[in-house]
């Protein structure tokens, strides 16, 4: 009865932050816009997308920050986000610059097919990732992926810094990386972002 309490009010809380976080999104014509998921988080990895073939992501903590390594490519939260798209390379889709709500600046989203890019330029400043919504569950996040147990990501990761009625949270330096569970056993949703 506990547990469907809780994953009642944790898809609750999902509907209203989407529903928060999509009214400043920016539309796209056929309803494909991109939506930051609960929890939301900003910043990752990415990398040059090729036939199924995925070069194996660095271990979690193997860097002072998180981040995602895709076909070899790291990206990480903070990173200006035109070096992120030179070595990612094309097979995007960028929304429009958009005047974000939150702060004084604009943001954007680079949609690719296994993930998505969000950046911004506060106060004018030049792009950089925010956050990175990992959409494939074929992506390797530091041994973890989409549908992995939260059991196994403590296995990958260690202890969390923070445990979530939506998750698991860890903090690095200023990155974060966030499994969000609908379930409170699976891994729904990857995403990282700066803190």
């Amino acid at each position: 009865m506990n547990k469907t309490i809780k994953s009642i009010i944790a898809l609750a809380v999902s509907v209203s932050v989407i529903a928060v976080m999509t009214a400043c999104a920016p539309k796209e014509e056929g309803g494909n816009a991109p939506q930051l998921i609960s929890g939301g988080t900003a910043a990752t990895v990415a990398g040059k997308e090729t036939e199924n073939k995925q070069a194996p992501s660095a271990p979690a903590a193997s860097s002072d920050s998180y981040g995602l390594t895709f076909n070899g490519v790291l990206v990480t939260p903070g990173m200006e986000v035109d070096a992120a798209i030179k070595a990612l390379g094309e097979g995007y889709v960028k929304s429009a610059d958009i005047d974000d709500c939150d702060f004084n600046g604009k943001s954007t989203t680079y949609d690719y097919k296994s993930f998505v890019l969000f950046a911004d330029n506060r106060d004018g400043g030049k792009f950089k990732i925010s956050t990175i919504d990992v959409r494939d569950p074929s992506v390797d996040c530091g041994g973890v992926k989409i549908g992995s147990t939260l059991g196994e990501v403590k296995k990958a990761y260690g202890t969390p810094t923070s445990e979530e009625i939506y998750g698991l949270c860890y903090q690095k330096n200023h990155t974060q990386v966030q499994f969000i569970s609908t379930d409170e056993k699976t891994v729904s949703s990857i995403l990282f972002k700066t803190v």
